[in-house]
């Protein structure tokens, strides 16, 4: 498809970095990223389709979760409650991994994007959507869940 070209032509250049997974089923999908290495975006086109899906996926740092686990119910679920709004105000899909667990493992971020009609600057817009949901979740848990003084945090 023409148009799977012109998106990985649009996001080099925007100068980030491209990879093409290995072990895609799909026919098109492309993982980008800025030369420092995150966050990673992922453009994919499901075989047969007419649209493609720009996703994030977010996994839950091992301290994060500790620092979840150890909170009040209440105050889980409220953080938990309140991350979810704020991206869902965003435009955009998402989704907690496992979807029945208490505490994510890993949270995903997500919107389809027709390809009729699509350009490069509707692409680029639904791209960064994503990618700023995405950011506001790892914004959300560093915030939160900040080292004591001193201390290096991994996102922030």
């Amino acid at each position: 498809m023409d148009l799977d070209k012109e998106i990985e032509r649009w996001v080099r250049k925007l100068g980030l970095n491209v990879v093409i997974p290995p072990n895609a089923p799909e026919p098109f999908h492309i993982s980008t990223a800025p030369p420092t290495g995150m966050p990673v975006v992922d453009v994919v086109r499901p075989k047969d389709a007419e649209f493609y899906v720009i996703a994030m996926g977010i996994a839950v740092h091992p301290d994060h979760k500790s620092a979840l686990a150890s909170m009040r119910e209440q105050d889980r679920r409220r953080f938990l409650l309140e991350l979810k709004r704020a991206v869902v105000s965003m435009g955009v899909d998402f989704a907690f991994l496992p979807p029945d667990a208490e505490i994510p493992d890993a949270i995903q971020v997500s919107r389809p994007v027709l390809a009729e009609g699509l350009d490069a600057q509707r692409f680029l817009d639904e791209y960064y959507r994503v990618r700023n949901a995405g950011l506001l979740v790892i914004i959300s848990f560093a915030e939160t869940f900040r080292k004591a003084a001193g201390q290096t945090s991994l996102y922030a």
